[in-house]
């Protein structure tokens, strides 16, 4: 695995990231576990250990808003094509408009991508008001639109179709069951066991701005072991269904080891075979529910703009390589967070592979070539196993 290695250390080396945690499962065994690089450079250096604990960022949406909403799915709480207003009437503007949990859950809901709602938002009632508000950019099923509202919105309706809170259904279905003590919402380690992010929130600060929006409760610190995103801070008190989970690599192998493994770990049934191959197949765009899939095609600019692009400001370039890279098989599936997290697992090979980075640390650049770090890792981790 020395061309994996490689990866990882021209990552540090160029300045793509701090440091750097990778973790390989093959045919059931960890055949490859190492970190590299700097866990924090400010305000004080850290070296990076293989189990520091990662923000993960938008891998909290498969891991927790998928896996949590289909474990409901096969106790018969909802089924896919239910509207979520069934459950969430506040939302009286999206009442018979065709926003389901399946919709949601494959980004073809109809809601804006992103919103920093905690600029008027304080709580999940306040939440839900002003995603009302919001209404939808597009008709559900229509296009799709990466969007962090959506599995906010997943997310307040798994907790009142269940009638418990979001943290404690993810730990009574999924964390419990298999054993997993590096893995939740608002840990308890001390700081030191925390890959930091940026300082403060310096990245959502300068968006905010450009939209012409005032909000007086900035983070000015770095603060490793809280959540960085905003709209999960702020307004959702840390705990939400797009961001906030907190593990390190060993905890997320496993869990990508249940997928592999149909929804079954060491004996314990977390997820029912016929609701994961229903997560793993295509839905539309190239993505399962809350699971991105392989996609050799090369995206087309349409794919590659926002539908609600006049909030944000433009991008310099709106290409960047996919994080799966080239030379995973055809059903591969996975998913990236912010913070430069990102795992794929690839059924045809019996691989899981874990990457987690402090790609935003001390301070979030958009152009740190982190999705080329992920394709590359892929590519190596793909080649390496590829006659063993």
């Amino acid at each position: 695995m020395e061309r994996v290695s490689a990866v990882l250390e021209t990552a540090v080396e160029t300045g793509a990231a701090a440091g750097a945690v990778a973790l390989v499962r093959h045919r059931g065994e960890t055949v490859y576990h190492e970190a590299r690089g700097m866990a924090a450079v400010e305000p004080v250096a850290r070296p990076m250990e293989p189990d520091t604990i990662f923000d993960l960022a938008s891998l909290t949406k498969p891991l927790v808003g998928a896996t949590v909403a289909l474990a409901l799915v096969d106790r018969g709480v909802f089924s896919l094509d239910e509207e979520v207003t069934g459950v969430l009437t506040e939302l009286g503007n999206l009442a018979g408009k065709g926003v389901t949990f399946r919709r949601l859950l494959t980004h073809g809901s109809g809601l804006p991508g992103w919103r920093p709602l905690y600029v008027e938002a304080g709580d999940r009632e306040a939440v839900l008001a002003a995603i009302d508000r919001l209404g939808l950019v597009t008709p559900p099923g229509t296009r799709f639109e990466y969007s962090d509202i959506g599995f906010m919105t997943l997310g307040l309706a798994l907790e009142r179709a269940a009638d418990t809170e979001l943290d404690q259904l993810a730990n009574d279905l999924v964390f419990a069951p298999m054993g997993l003590a590096s893995t939740g919402y608002e840990p308890t380690a001390g700081p030191e066991a925390y890959a930091t992010t940026e300082r403060g929130n310096r990245f959502e600060r300068r968006m905010a701005d450009w939209a012409g929006l005032t909000f007086d409760e900035w983070r000015t610190e770095f603060h490793p072991g809280e959540v960085n995103d905003g709209n999960a801070h702020y307004a959702l008190g840390n705990v939400s269904a797009h961001a906030g989970l907190f593990s390190d690599a060993y905890d997320l192998g496993v869990l990508g080891e249940m997928w592999l493994n149909k929804g079954e770990w060491d004996g314990s049934r977390i997820l029912s075979s016929a609701v994961v191959e229903e997560a793993t197949s295509d839905q539309g765009w190239r993505r399962g529910l809350g699971w991105q899939l392989m996609n050799r095609s090369a995206p087309s600019l349409e794919e590659l703009t926002r539908v609600d692009a006049g909030f944000f400001p433009p991008a310099r370039t709106p290409f960047t390589p996919r994080s799966s890279g080239e030379l995973l098989s055809d059903d591969a599936y996975g998913h990236t967070g912010f913070t430069g997290t990102s795992m794929w697992m690839d059924p045809q090979r019996d691989i899981c592979a874990v990457l987690l980075t402090n790609a935003t640390h001390p301070l979030v650049d958009i152009d740190k070539p982190i999705n080329a770090v992920r394709a590359r890792f892929h590519n190596a981790v793909a080649a390496a196993l590829d006659h063993v």
